[in-house]
């Protein structure tokens, strides 16, 4: 979820890294000794870098393939309700489309086996029906090939729908790499149980959401029109979806086999040292919604357009030109239906649900408002000015807790 960037100085408030003229963000190392014994505890120990687990396992034991019912060659699977090669799959689909009549020169019982089966078409095809193909199976693939392919008539990304996917999905990768390409590390610090706040783990994620929110900060300036906005409206949009934003993303990172997630630098952590880390109760709501992201199996374009879309959006408070963020949001919202639509044409109901998911996603930014409220009794000193900007929800906070330096801009 979090990037590995940093502000050439530290960005103290959000106006700092929305600002036009930016703040340089580079690759700065880490000074040395930097977050003393809380981020020495957090380093990968030998031992415990993926990988390295031991002996290796005995290899599998060779895998057995099943023949084809037509010809005894090597089956590729079920094919017309029958176990069959790709040649005879292909014959027999082809024997059926194209109504073809064949004729056998001996007697109409030619063995048919992997040497012998283009030697007697007739013949082949007579053993396809003996073993069990089906005529209607082939029929009924071909009808719901031509009724995908009209479905999908009408769904054509138009040049600008599809220079926006392409800029909005290299926005997202070139600021959240995906979990194949991180080095995953975990640490020991607090796994076996929950306690209120593990402060090594809370430094470290505190650390890790500063870089993170750089990071989002990023991907937004890169989407086309957000820069276009007044800064104030900027502000607004991403006070009001960074929360959104950074669920969606580390939730994109889980590991249901482990049940863990991963941040930007690698560091995995399992649900109790999430809780230890400052998610507290609301950790296992973080995890049932990465659960229910799974069947979606999210690309990395639909996700980035998810992230877009939480972001401009008209319908925040305190906007001064909504209606100008929807006409922003609106192409948005096209390219993630044609888009999702083109890449599993028999699941139309996949556009509905990820726009659901945005509702859940508010939800959890709500509550994780609410527990930012409690997180400040517990660590011993201040939030992180960042994460306190952009934790603020106005629809919690009075209008005087607010961050008003921030955003006069």
């Amino acid at each position: 979820m979090f990037g590995c960037v940093e502000a050439a100085a530290a960005p103290r408030r959000l106006h700092d890294v929305t600002n036009r003229g930016g703040c340089a963000l580079r690759r700065v190392p880490a000074p040395p000794g930097c977050g003393g014994p809380a981020r020495r505890a957090l380093e990968p120990s030998p031992g415990r870098v993926l990988g390295d687990t031991g002996p290796p396992s005995p290899p599998p034991p060779p895998r057995v393939h099943k023949p084809c019912f037509v010809c005894s060659d090597r089956s590729s699977g079920y094919h017309y309700g029958v176990s069959s090669c790709e040649g005879c799959k292909g014959f027999f689909r082809r024997s059926i489309q194209k109504n073809m009549v064949y004729t056998c020169h001996r007697e109409r019982n030619c063995q048919i086996d992997k040497v012998t089966r283009n030697r007697c078409q007739f013949c082949r095809l007579q053993k396809c029906f003996q073993v069990g193909m089906s005529k209607e199976a082939v029929r009924n693939d071909r009808k719901r090939k031509k009724e995908v392919k009209e479905d999908l008539g009408g769904d054509e990304l138009s040049p600008e729908l599809a220079e926006l996917v392409r800029r909005v999905s290299r926005a997202h990768q070139e600021t959240f790499p995906s979990l194949g390409q991180l080095g995953k590390y975990t640490t020991n610090s607090s796994a076996d149980h929950r306690v209120q706040l593990d402060l090594g783990l809370w430094d470290k994620f505190s650390e890790l959401a500063t870089k993170c929110i750089i990071k989002i900060v990023e991907f937004a300036k890169r989407l086309p029109g957000f820069t276009g906005l007044s800064m104030a409206d900027q502000i607004t949009l991403l006070k009001a979806a960074c929360l959104d934003i950074l669920m969606l993303r580390i939730c994109t990172r889980y590991t249901p086999e482990q049940d863990t997630m991963t941040f930007s630098d690698g560091l995995t952590l399992t649900r109790t040292q999430m809780h230890n880390a400052g998610f507290g109760p609301l950790t296992d709501l973080v995890f049932a919604f990465a659960g229910q992201l799974l069947p979606l199996q999210l690309d990395d374009t639909e996700t980035g357009l998810l992230s877009a879309i939480c972001l401009i959006c008209g319908d925040r408070m305190e906007l001064e030109q909504p209606r100008r963020v929807e006409r922003l949001q609106e192409p948005l919202l096209e390219a993630l239906r044609v888009y999702a639509r083109r890449r599993r044409p028999r699941q139309p109901q996949r556009f509905p649900q990820m726009l659901l998911k945005i509702t859940d996603l508010r939800g959890i930014s709500t509550k994780g408002a609410e527990r930012a409220i409690t997180l400040r009794t517990e660590i011993p000193g201040p939030m992180p000015p960042l994460i306190r900007e952009m934790l603020e929800n106005p629809e919690i906070f009075t209008e005087t807790q607010l961050p008003s330096p921030s955003l006069a801009g």
